[in-house]
């Protein structure tokens, strides 16, 4: 009889045991999933940035490639000149970072480069004669596209990734597009990494890609760790114009084996193995037995008694459920706290008046589960006060001689479902605008790209002067200006189109189920919509480029269709930038008089002064003219300075000062944007200079500094002390002569400080 009772107590236990361990192994599995999704998720929004930086970049190639094209459209005997290029490049260059430079390419030589002073060198290189360039070269000639190449060795020394674009053309009279040469760029490879966070988040992932050339899983590993490639890695494909690359990442620690509920399991399963055993044993033999039914009785009792505190106490969610009626059998007083009904009510209860699936779809689960004598499931349930919580459960079936019954542990977890509910809206949703992301929208272009059955439009909108706002006013005003432009569009869209900002000013809507003419329509909306934010708003007026393209059957793919709507962008684009810069440049003086240091008259004080002292050295009248101007507009730079800095009584800070010394800087890039001042922006960027050499920004000395930004130097210091000031009163004329005096030879120069003296004396 101790042989028998023994073996069965041993069976018992093992049967648990190896419950406990499927159980522990499907925990241990989830834990994986969900460490490889939380990779996933970091790896997505990465893709989707380092996607963006390329796609961001690429604008200006289009934009170098309609500029040939437009050339050509109007004189096809028109040769390019360097100064053209440069003009081009100075315009548009500066609104992209991470750009190292772009070049022309014809007959396999390169003919034009920008920046052209700092690259000159490689011009009239032959890149046929350059392995690694020729092959590049035929690549892009038998694409017809875009290639991206990389890392190389670029000519100019480094390395970087090399972007080039096949230019055709069809001349008048020709039905076939001809070969004209190709466009490049050089990008820098850290600047993109940077963008896309793969060094912020290098402290937590390992991370490493490969596919040099676009050449995805064959290609070889350019950057990061390759043995990242062969420790089980989360992979991700990056899309690059002519290929992919593959992005892969594993925990700087590497995988974790077991999940942090892996020893509880098994102390909670060993311990009911163990007092299951004990539990059959002393049902099948005992030495109370042998001395009285009573005592055997007595000992049983104590056992069950134990198993049921041990079950009622025990600080899981567990409940007894019949397979067959549904019924729930029992319950623990974890369970009674969580869902908020007492055991009495429960006992009268069936699984599905808290689970949120109906009777039939329960039976089902459970049959199947009855034969596989258990299972892993995540369902809704309902609570008594009616909330909705997401749960995983795990049930077992035991069976105790006649009776069956799934043992159930429940976990909450909603708090995880709204973590990747949340991950999921930062990988589809711009942070800033709340429009969708790139990711979100390249995934709507493949979705209608194989379940395409109607008529599609693209609307492709380019926010002009963003640098510019966020050079002069502050990335502030920037974001403003994007977050007002996503409104206009969920104003004058409906709905059901898909609205994203694909570039870190581009956007794109996505129109299903539309005619030429509705698209037109919507294409009036919207900059009727910009017309009126305009007028309502005294910001930073929104200027968009907009074009749009339609297809009406699967003929013409979406990446096609987004092309073609992104040169129609284009072309407007070249044709109103210059108007929306006056704009931005028209808000921008609004501010600037709107300062107290205008309204104050200090301007035409100083117009007055600048314009005697220019005569007495003999300054021409054109001259004379441009310093006038120069007087008027030499703080203009400060509309991009914080108020509380300009009009702050105390002393500045070194921090506070760093900043107000920007505004020379500022200043010299507003008068650059605005043809009226651009013969005056670099006097505007050294009229802080001192006649010592010890001014800013650049610390340049004597004649060195432009005569116009030295009178201007003496006739500002002479106004501003002889004025109020927010820190301080005015102080007497002759306090003002004697101290700009003391200050020549260092902050001024003698010469004019001595023809100055002589002016203000005549005057008095």
């Amino acid at each position: 009889m101790k042989l028998k009772a023994s073996l069965l107590a041993f069976l018992t236990i093992a049967t648990i045991l190896f419950s406990v361990y499927v159980f522990a192994k499907i925990e241990q599995q989830q834990y994986q999933e969900k460490v490889r999704a939380e990779v996933l998720g970091q790896l997505r929004a990465s893709q989707a940035r380092l996607e963006g930086g390329f796609n961001s970049r690429l604008l200006l190639e289009k934009g170098l490639i309609a500029f040939v094209l437009t050339h050509l459209a109007i004189d096809p005997q028109h040769r390019i000149t360097q100064d053209e290029v440069n003009q081009f490049g100075a315009e548009f260059l500066p609104q992209r970072s991470g750009i190292k430079n772009f070049t022309l390419i014809q007959n396999n030589k390169i003919t034009h480069v920008y920046p052209f002073d700092e690259y000159k060198m490689v011009i009239g290189t032959d890149l046929s004669r350059i392995p690694e360039q020729s092959e590049v070269l035929q690549k892009v000639i038998e694409k017809r596209g875009t290639v991206i190449a990389g890392p190389v060795n670029l000519l100019e020394g480094g390395v970087g990734l090399i972007s080039r674009t096949a230019i055709y053309w069809t001349p008048k009279g020709r039905t076939e597009a001809v070969y004209w040469g190709q466009a490049s760029l050089a990008l820098s490879q850290d600047t993109l990494f940077s963008e896309a966070g793969l060094y912020e988040h290098s402290d937590m992932l390992n991370f490493a890609i490969r596919g040099r050339d676009g050449l995805g899983k064959d290609g070889e590993v350019f950057w990061g760790d390759e043995r990242v490639f062969v420790t089980n890695p989360v992979i991700v494909n990056v899309k690059v114009a002519n290929g992919f690359w593959q992005l892969a990442a594993v925990p700087m620690g590497g995988w974790e084996q077991n999940s942090p509920a892996f020893l509880w399991i098994w102390l909670i399963g060993g311990f009911l193995a163990l007092c299951s055993g004990a539990l059959v044993w002393f049902l099948i033999y005992s030495k109370e037995v042998q001395i009285s039914l009573r005592c055997s009785q007595e000992d049983l009792i104590e056992s069950e008694e134990q198993f049921r505190q041990m079950f009622t106490k025990h600080e899981a969610i567990m409940y007894l459920v019949d397979p067959n009626t549904l019924d729930i059998l029992d319950v623990n007083e974890a369970a009674q706290r969580f869902y908020g009904y007492s055991l009495e009510i429960f006992k009268t209860m069936k699984l599905n008046n808290f689970n949120l699936l109906s009777m039939i779809e329960i039976k089902d689960i459970l049959d199947h589960a009855n034969k596989q004598k258990g299972g892993h499931w995540e369902y809704k349930h309902r609570l008594a006060n009616g909330d909705i919580r997401d749960v995983e459960v795990n049930s077992t079936l035991i069976e105790l001689k006649t009776k069956k019954f799934f043992f159930s542990i429940v976990h909450d977890i909603s708090e995880r479902k709204k973590a990747e509910e949340q991950l999921r809206y930062i990988t589809f949703h711009d942070s800033l605008t709340e429009l969708y992301a790139r990711s979100y929208f390249e995934e709507e272009m493949r979705r209608i790209d194989t379940r395409r059955d109607g008529a599609v439009g693209l609307i492709v909108c380019d926010l002009d002067g963003l640098k510019l706002v966020n050079d002069t006013l502050g990335h502030a005003s920037g974001d403003q200006m994007l977050i007002n432009t996503a409104n206009i569009l969920k104003y004058c869209f409906r709905d059901s189109d898909v609205i994203a900002r694909v570039g870190g000013d581009e956007f794109v809507v996505i129109m299903e189920g539309i005619t030429k003419e509705r698209i037109e329509v919507a294409c009036e909306r919207l900059k009727n919509g910009i017309r009126m934010n305009n007028e309502a708003n005294q910001g930073v007026p929104v200027s968009l480029s907009i074009g749009f393209a339609i297809s009406t059957g699967p003929s013409l793919s979406m990446k096609e269709l987004f092309k073609e709507a992104d040169n129609n962008m284009y072309r407007e684009k070249l044709n109103r930038s210059q108007k929306a810069r006056s704009a931005i440049l028209q808000t921008v003086m609004n501010l600037l008089a709107a300062r107290d240091f205008i309204i104050d008259g200090h301007g035409e004080r100083l117009q007055e002064m600048v314009s005697n002292l220019a005569k007495a050295v003999g300054l021409s009248k054109r001259k004379i003219s441009d310093l006038q101007l120069l007087a008027q507009f030499h703080d203009i730079g400060k509309v991009g300075i914080s108020e509380s800095i300009l009009m702050k009584e105390e002393a500045l800070t070194p921090e506070e000062l760093m900043e107000m010394r920007r505004h020379c800087e500022i200043g010299q890039r507003i008068a650059l944007s605005a043809p009226d001042l651009t013969s005056i922006a670099d006097w505007i960027l050294k009229h802080q200079e001192w006649w010592d050499g010890t001014g800013y920004p650049l610390g340049i000395a004597g004649e060195d500094i432009p005569l116009e930004c030295r009178i201007l130097a003496i006739a500002d210091a002479y106004d501003v002390m002889t004025n109020d000031r927010p820190y301080r009163k005015a102080m007497e004329p002759e306090m003002a002569i004697a101290e700009i005096k003391r200050c020549s030879g260092t902050q001024f120069d003698p010469m004019l400080v001595e023809k100055f003296c002589e002016i203000m004396r005549t005057v008095e």
